[in-house]
């Protein structure tokens, strides 16, 4: 039997190994077959012990993927140092380029991020919910404060386009995750039209979002400039396109 450990440090090196094991065995094992009792035998603990740090399965592996969403939160403002957001175009290059080494290095977080609304947030305590959210929100703001330093874009339109980002990687995940008997079945009657190739679908779904969002984006930019032109006409104040010489 493991130590118990007694200092908040401690404890919270013990948190980390626990979710470390949730993870080695998520990478081999379906969520369903993924037992507390066999986590708290790898990790050499009662079953009471490992529910002290995670009261459900649920809030086990919504922290782990909340550890892997710092991660990626952690990622995007290195990668937005690197190109400053000057334009929409800088900002769309950006998810992509970001969404796309998400798809291709990171199934882990992929695979959480597609069961988070229907799996993880359904069972988590209050406690553990509030807390992994305040983090998270933090941390978000930290990212959108870097995309925005240059003003191209406002807050409000980088976190609506990140939060439709989460639900269109979810959903083209669970599209194109199909049990092996119903995939059997599509290729005996050769239906292979009702395949699905997660990394081409989110990346073409995405980029239709982002460009309808850029149209809307530039009629809004156009309805606001509009609007102050006609505010300082009404107001008497004009403002020269160009200095005329005597």
């Amino acid at each position: 039997m493991a130590k118990r450990a007694m200092t908040p440090e401690a404890k919270a090196l013990k948190a980390t190994a626990i979710i470390d094991k949730a993870a080695e065995m998520f990478f081999s094992l379906e969520y369903e077959k993924i037992k507390m009792s066999d986590i708290a035998k790898h990790m050499g603990m009662s079953n009471g012990i490992l529910f002290v740090y995670f009261k459900t399965k649920e809030a086990l592996f919504f922290s782990l993927l909340c550890r892997e969403y710092e991660k990626r939160l952690a990622r995007l403002k290195e990668m937005a140092k690197e190109i400053p957001i000057r334009s929409f175009d800088d900002f769309k290059n950006l998810v992509m380029k970001e969404l796309m080494e998400l798809v291709e290095h990171n199934p882990l977080y992929v695979r959480l991020e597609s069961m988070r609304i229907a799996v993880f947030e359904k069972n988590v305590d209050p406690e553990t919910m509030l807390n992994q959210k305040i983090k998270l929100y933090q941390l978000m703001q930290e990212l959108v404060d870097n995309i925005c330093a240059w003003e191209a874009l406002s807050p409000e339109d980088v976190m609506e386009v990140l939060q439709a980002e989460a639900s269109i990687i979810t959903g083209c995940k669970l599209s194109a995750t199909l049990p092996a008997e119903v995939v059997e079945i599509i290729e005996k009657n050769g239906m292979e039209g009702f395949k699905r190739n997660f990394k081409d679908d989110v990346r073409h779904t995405m980029l239709c979002y982002l460009e309808g969002y850029h149209k809307h984006f530039n009629a809004a930019s156009c309805n606001r400039a509009a609007r102050l032109e006609d505010k300082d006409a009404e107001s008497g104040v004009f403002l020269p396109t160009e200095v005329q010489d005597d």
